[in-house]
């Protein structure tokens, strides 16, 4: 600048330095300013942006997140923000711009990853409907301070997401099975049933044919059972899913003054869940919105028959068959061949022929003989 003051033309000077005529009247008008610190390199950053978020939107959304977390059972999750701001503002962020706001204030909620380990899993039955699949799976040992410890058996509709939570003192065959009828009173009767590989839903490990009352009610009504594989809980993730849900958004939400008084708000939990709780992976919708109808229902007023037979029928076990090449139905041992040796297997047992089919790929790979017992199981002291 002293240059072009002592009367250097404005060419010469940046000319000379190799630089741009718009180069040298940009510093020329810092040089103009009068300002101290002319010379610093300044901010190439916008001033304003028109994509960024205004402070009063950013506000809401974290009043919005607020008022979730501090609502009885609801999500907090940028979606259901989102779904929460419709109705009161027509100019919605993003979902991407609503993280990164949970994320600058220090909101976010990290879960960790699931890490598939690159095995094929024989996924069945094709679930493009409400009831055609139900989950269930028991929580608990819970307890509550004044009121002693309970089990909670919950069972969802893999289709629409619809459930029903029965909370019973103890976990063995008797309260699950409340928890079925009860379950299936509301959301229908499913074509398949989906647990894990609990004593009270298998039957006995010493008298594995004879089948427990778990399975034999579900044969009774033309339901097909399904167990995952042992140690991996993960298969049932929808219902693992809620059963979180159910512990954060439930039990850990309020104090409950004895069983009673959490069997009772567990009804009105269920309420919300299936008319308020929107899922992503339902585009939005409610598990009642979702519902695609019920076409076989629980017959009214059913009791239990006095005599329980093992019906015609199909049941299915998911099983990893590891390097013994050993398959466990109902811990019994039956040997594999090799070409199934780290690979899952489903079994499974028709009841009217008598037979364990063993499928890899949709293939039979081994056909073995299963008798059943031809007696029925007395239910006759059975309270349920």
């Amino acid at each position: 600048m002293l240059r072009y003051e002592q009367g250097e033309k404005a060419k010469d000077i940046y000319t000379n330095y190799g630089k741009s005529e718009r180069w040298f009247f940009k510093w020329l008008k810092r040089y103009k300013s009068g300002e101290p610190n002319w010379a610093d390199e300044q901010s190439r950053r916008p001033h304003t942006s028109p994509r960024k978020i205004d402070q009063k939107m950013e506000q809401t959304v974290i009043i919005t997140r607020d008022q979730l977390v501090n609502t009885l059972y609801a999500p907090i999750g940028a979606q259901h923000i989102c779904w929460e701001l419709q109705e009161t503002t027509n100019k919605l962020p993003s979902l991407a711009t609503i993280n990164r706001v949970i994320k600058r204030n220090g909101l976010t909620r990290k879960r960790p990853r699931y890490q598939a380990k690159g095995v094929k899993y024989p996924i069945f039955p094709v679930v493009t409907a409400s009831n055609i699949l139900h989950q269930m799976d028991t929580v608990g040992p819970r307890y509550l301070k004044n009121d002693g410890r309970f089990y909670a058996i919950n069972i969802m509709d893999a289709h629409d997401r619809r459930a029903r939570v029965t909370p019973k003192r103890r976990q063995n065959k008797d309260a699950i099975v409340i928890g079925m009828l009860r379950g299936w009173e509301y959301l229908g009767l499913p074509d398949f049933l989906q647990m894990d590989n609990t004593l009270s839903m298998q039957g006995s490990h010493k008298h594995p044919h004879s089948f427990g009352l778990v399975i034999r009610l579900c044969l009774h009504f033309g339901i097909q059972p399904i167990f995952i594989p042992i140690r991996e809980p993960w298969r049932n993730g929808l219902i693992e899913r809620f059963n979180d849900d159910f512990d954060k958004r439930f039990f850990r939400s309020q104090f409950f003054k004895n069983f009673k008084h959490l069997c009772d708000q567990a009804v009105n939990y269920e309420l919300f869940h299936d008319t308020k709780h929107r899922y992503s992976t339902l585009n939005g919708h409610t598990p009642q919105q979702q519902c695609t109808g019920i076409k076989r229902r629980l017959p009214k007023n059913f009791k239990l028959p006095k005599k329980l037979a093992i019906a015609p029928g199909h049941l299915h076990l998911i099983r990893f068959i590891r390097s013994s090449r050993i398959l466990d139905v109902f811990g019994e041992k039956f040997p594999m061949p090799m070409d199934v040796e780290y690979e899952y297997v489903k079994a499974t047992i028709d009841t009217t022929k008598e037979k364990l089919f063993v499928y890899h790929d949709n293939q039979i790979v081994k056909e073995l003989d299963y008798p059943l017992p031809k007696t029925a199981m007395d239910l006759s002291e059975l309270e349920l």
